[in-house]
């Protein structure tokens, strides 16, 4: 068997190689016909998006990537494009497009593309949303913003650069949304972006973010996925809370997300309150970890209105409950206390009756067995949404847990829900 694999072997993959030539060489037929028509063939079409996906980049493919792209933004007026290559980078020079006329553009998403000439290209001075990655992102963030000067939506993903440090400084940018999603960025400076709304970091380790002069900013949305160190000898690093929430200016809303198999938030209370948090949403909390932390970050919102947390069930350790004796702060203005995942254990049942006893004002307290999954509106960046089990509470459990929360607090105005 062996002596035949190895004589059979080559004839088929030479065979393969004969067959992918020629479906490729169909392919770029049909692709060419529908977008190289001749100009005076009568055809009169608009393409609004194009999606262009190949595994590769290299030799004929480049070429033809050259040909497409620039038929559909300038000849056909494509105003989304997306360009998607799995294996080779492929490299398009965008300077070519400053000679069409008709120009449509409005998003455009590059995945392993390189993109020649992006800093001074006219065109994209057109853009309202931009989104580079993989091998898409070389560095020059500021330049690329200050080309584009219509963006509103300015993306990075998966980026791979050997700059340990991302900064912006576009004094002169009005774009809104900023999200840096799973790049190997150690520190991000947001140094003067006037009009940005929402920021959004996600990653598998912990990037420390700089605010700097960011006065719009009101959303921000930190993701982080802290994976197990090795070897052994190696400790496993924590980290303050104050490294991700202290320095934030006039942060309204804020979305965490802090996972990992090991706990690697420190309990320590922060220097200073985030007197402008308004609303926090807290998600993905393993059942492993020690809540006090999220105590002491509630303790530093005075302001704090609603307030969700969600407890990932996934986890098969539970963790424990201690009565917080220490400073016991009155979240005054906290009308909306929100628990997903609640399952009535004994910590979860102490974790409600501490914020119950230490809001006067609040009116709403809604326990649900369910999940957080992430929002699919593009509009909302690190948007999350609850879904609700389908599971019913039997009624002589809801009694019994609704007088466990109410046991020793009296405040007839509040409504306790079930679900």
């Amino acid at each position: 068997m062996q002596q035949w694999t190895r004589r059979t072997r080559p004839l088929l993959e030479s065979i393969m190689r004969r067959y992918e030539r020629c479906a490729m060489r169909r392919y770029v037929k049909r692709v060419d016909a529908f977008l190289l028509p001749p100009p005076d063939d009568g055809v009169r079409r608009t393409i609004r998006k194009l999606r262009l996906q190949t595994r590769s980049g290299s030799g004929r493919w480049s070429e033809c990537i050259q040909r497409w792209v620039t038929a559909a933004i300038g000849r056909w007026g494509a105003e989304d494009l997306e360009l998607d290559v799995e294996e080779h980078r492929v490299d398009y020079d965008f300077r070519v497009l400053d000679e069409c006329q008709s120009m449509r553009l409005k998003r455009l998403v590059l995945i392993n593309c390189k993109p020649i000439g992006i800093f001074d290209c006219l065109m994209l001075r057109w853009l309202t949303k931009l989104e580079l990655c993989k091998a898409s992102y070389y560095g020059g963030a500021s330049r690329i913003l200050s080309n584009c000067v219509s963006l509103v939506d300015f993306s990075i993903r998966h980026c791979r650069s050997s700059q340990p440090i991302l900064q912006f400084s576009v004094p002169d940018s009005g774009f809104k949304k900023l999200l840096v999603d799973n790049c190997e960025f150690v520190e991000i400076y947001l140094d003067s972006l006037p009009w940005l709304e929402t920021f959004a970091c996600r990653g598998v380790q912990p990037t420390e973010v700089y605010y700097g002069e960011v006065p719009r900013l009101r959303h921000v949305s930190l993701d982080y996925f802290k994976t197990k160190v090795e070897p052994s000898a190696v400790s496993n690093t924590t980290y303050r809370l104050s490294k991700f929430v202290m320095s934030m200016p006039s942060i309204e809303s804020l979305v965490l997300q802090f996972k990992g198999p090991e706990v690697w938030i420190e309990p320590i209370a922060l220097p200073s309150p985030l007197l402008h948090l308004k609303k926090l949403f807290i998600a993905n909390v393993p059942m492993n970890w020690d809540i006090f932390w999220i105590v002491l970050l509630l303790d530093a919102a005075p302001a704090l209105e609603p307030c969700h947390v969600h407890i990932d069930n996934g986890s098969v350790k539970m963790a424990s409950w201690l009565e917080v004796q220490a400073q016991q702060h009155l979240y005054h203005r906290l009308k909306d206390l929100t628990i997903v995942g609640f399952s009535a254990v004994g910590w979860q049942i102490g974790f409600v009756k501490h914020v119950m006893k230490a809001s006067p004002r609040l009116r709403r307290v809604h326990l649900i067995d369910g999940h957080v999954v992430e929002d699919d509106d593009e509009q909302v960046i690190g948007g999350l949404e609850v879904v609700p089990h389908q599971w019913e509470w039997h009624e002589f459990e809801r009694s019994e847990v609704l007088d466990d929360l109410r046991d020793g607090i009296y405040s007839p105005q509040l409504e306790i829900i079930l679900d």
